[in-house]
Order: C-alpha cells, then sequence, then structure tokens
C-alpha cells in the first residue's frame, strides 16, 4: 500500500489567475460567431447580386428582412466595374434627381476613381451649368437634361463636356437618400446659415433648418443638400452638397471594411446604376480603409452668367480640362482654376469664380 500511494503524482495546486480563460474563449467564441454571421450575410449578398443581374438567382436566395435589399429587377443592363489601367481611374456619374415629374438631376457629381492608387476624385457640377444646344441657338441647364431624356442624356451631356467616356452611371432619388441615412446613421454638422423655403404649393416650409451645430436626420439632411440660395446661386448649393458628402464619407473613415460592405449591400438595390451589388463589394472590399487625405472635392471652374433673367454656370473649358487632367495624375497649375473647394484637402483655395 505504501509503494502504491508513493507512485501516484501529487495532484498539483493550480495557482490563481487574474484572467478568468472560460469567459475569454466564451467571448472569442461569441466574436467569431458575429464575424461568421457578417461574412455569410455578404456572401449571401454576392449570390443575391448574381441572381438579380444575371437572373440565375431565386427569388428566396435572400430572407425576407429589414436588412435585405428589395429583390427589384434591374432598371437596365450593367457593365462590369473595372480599371483598365493604372494611368486610367474608372470615372463614375453620380445624379442626385428630385422628385419632381418630371424629375430634374439637381445634384450631379462625376467621381474619379483610382482602384489602384487608392484615391477618389469628386468633381461637383452645378446644376445650373449652361449647355448650349447643337445648332448654338439656344441653351439649357444641365437639370433639365434628366427631365428630357433621363440619365442616358445626362451621360451623353457630361461626357462631351469632359470629352471622356463615362461608363457607369449612379442615379439617387429622394428615398433612396433617405434610407442611405438610415443605414449609415445621422450625421452631426454645423448649419453655416438659416435656410428655410417655402412650397408654393402647400404654402408651408419644405426647408427649416436654423443655424448652428445640430444632428442632421434623413429629412433635415436632405433638405440641407436640396437648399437653394435666394439669389438662385447653384454654386454655394453644390459646395454645401460637397461638404455634406465630404462630412458622411469622413464618419465612414473608421468603420471597418467588412460594415462599409454590409452597408453597400444593404442598399445598393435602391439606386437606379449600372454597377451590380457584387462589385460594388468588391470596391469598397479593394479600396479598404480609404483615408479623407485620399479624396479630393473639386467644382467645375466657370463664371455666373444672366440671361433672359436665369442665372447660368458658364464653364470654362480649358479649365474644364485642367481639372479632368488632376484625375489623370497631372499636378495642378498654380494660380490655375482647378475649381477645388475651399475644404479640399492638399490644394489651393477655391478658383471657380463667381463674378
Amino acid at each position: 500500500m505504501e509503494q502504491e500511494e508513493q507512485k501516484r503524482p501529487k495532484r498539483r495546486v493550480r495557482k490563481k489567475n487574474s484572467v478568468r480563460w472560460g469567459r475569454v474563449v466564451l467571448a472569442l467564441v461569441v466574436l467569431i460567431a458575429i464575424l461568421g454571421g457578417l461574412v455569410f450575410g455578404i456572401m449571401k449578398g454576392y449570390e443575391a447580386a448574381k441572381g438579380y443581374f444575371t437572373g440565375t438567382g431565386e427569388a428566396n436566395t435572400v430572407a425576407s428582412t429589414d436588412a435585405a435589399p428589395p429583390t427589384t429587377t434591374p432598371k437596365g443592363p450593367t457593365v462590369p466595374l473595372e480599371q483598365k489601367s493604372l494611368d486610367k481611374p474608372m470615372y463614375i456619374l453620380v445624379v442626385g434627381k428630385d422628385s419632381s415629374n418630371p424629375a430634374q438631376g439637381d445634384s450631379l457629381f462625376l467621381m474619379s476613381v483610382n482602384e489602384q492608387q487608392k484615391n477618389i476624385d469628386i468633381i461637383g457640377i452645378p446644376s445650373n451649368t449652361k449647355i448650349d444646344s447643337r445648332d448654338k441657338k439656344s441653351v439649357a441647364m444641365i437639370n433639365t437634361m434628366y427631365s428630357s431624356g433621363n440619365i442616358e442624356l445626362t451621360k451623353a451631356v457630361v461626357e462631351d463636356l469632359f470629352h471622356i467616356p463615362i461608363p457607369y452611371f449612379i442615379v439617387v432619388d429622394e428615398a433612396a437618400f433617405k434610407k442611405t441615412l438610415d443605414v449609415v446613421g445621422s450625421q452631426d454638422m454645423y448649419v453655416e446659415k438659416e435656410m428655410v423655403h417655402m412650397d408654393s404649393t402647400t404654402g408651408k416650409a419644405d426647408v427649416n433648418l436654423a443655424r448652428g451645430y445640430q444632428t442632421l436626420d434623413a429629412d433635415k439632411a436632405l433638405q440641407y443638400v436640396r437648399y437653394v440660395d435666394s439669389d438662385k446661386n447653384a454654386f454655394s448649393r453644390t459646395q454645401r452638397q460637397e461638404r455634406f458628402l465630404k462630412q458622411l464619407l469622413g464618419t465612414q473613415e473608421d468603420t471597418l471594411t467588412i460594415s462599409k460592405m454590409w452597408h453597400i449591400w444593404r442598399l445598393w438595390s435602391y439606386f437606379d446604376t449600372n454597377i451590380t451589388t457584387m462589385d460594388a463589394v468588391k470596391l469598397v472590399m479593394n479600396l479598404g480603409s480609404l483615408s479623407a487625405s485620399q479624396i479630393q472635392y473639386y467644382i467645375l471652374p466657370g463664371t455666373k452668367e444672366t440671361i433672359n433673367n436665369e442665372i447660368f454656370w458658364n464653364y470654362d473649358p480649358v479649365e474644364a480640362q485642367q481639372l479632368l487632367g488632376i484625375t489623370l495624375g497631372n499636378t495642378p497649375i498654380e494660380g490655375g482654376g482647378d475649381g477645388s473647394t475651399d475644404d479640399s484637402k492638399g490644394s489651393n483655395a477655391s478658383k471657380a469664380k463667381e463674378g
């Protein structure tokens, strides 16, 4: 008996450890489950996107939840999103249309996305930019192009303006704009002036914002980007739209890439676009954690011009080409009209003339 007892190994007394490994393991399991769920959701988004845009998917590919986009059919053919070479960015025309009938394209931006060099240039086009007719006998504002010929005509006019092909477009209506704010979140920002506009039909204020720092929910944010100054200065409205866009993108800078992909998957079907959901998610994944310094903001250079008591933005074609050159990697000419906004990073103050 004594020999058997001697052979038994002595039980080791465990030292107390401040780290409770059971809880740590449990936390890791929960974290993996959450991340796994997100990845699963995004993969289901990929499958749904393939189904929507190739016609091979089934209606029940994604469960009907609030997070899932509506199963609507594409409004037109799609174009594969790809960058041909390092020095040729992808050009995307973004149009914000109002709710009138026929709708006008009151917000226009040309986005230059260089996926390989990890930078984006955004050129705001004032909605009252003057467009000459083919015979040079009449003029129109660029925002009326959408009501005349939808996105096809609008895109063709902007292509003529910059002398480049624009393969891709995104049209955002008021409902899609509000949905974006619902998903991304309200924005805290300073409203630089009191903004009030009375609707001529109802006699009620459709824009009513006080001056000062405040939280803009979906409704107030839409009021902010829609407001036109009393002098009908579309240039200043474009500045505000770019300021809001910069604020919106800035709040997403520290967001995990996987969360950004999740947002895109939830929102993309609310936009009218020829870019598939799958390509949009891939682009966000490839751009990764893009910083604010890698996104530059500009406005189409020009001057104000009054024709038949209407204020037009008479753009400068030479400076427009110089601005386009910046998107191709050309260095801005010192003292030249690059049309950059006051908030632009790494560029001079606004050179676009309002005289």
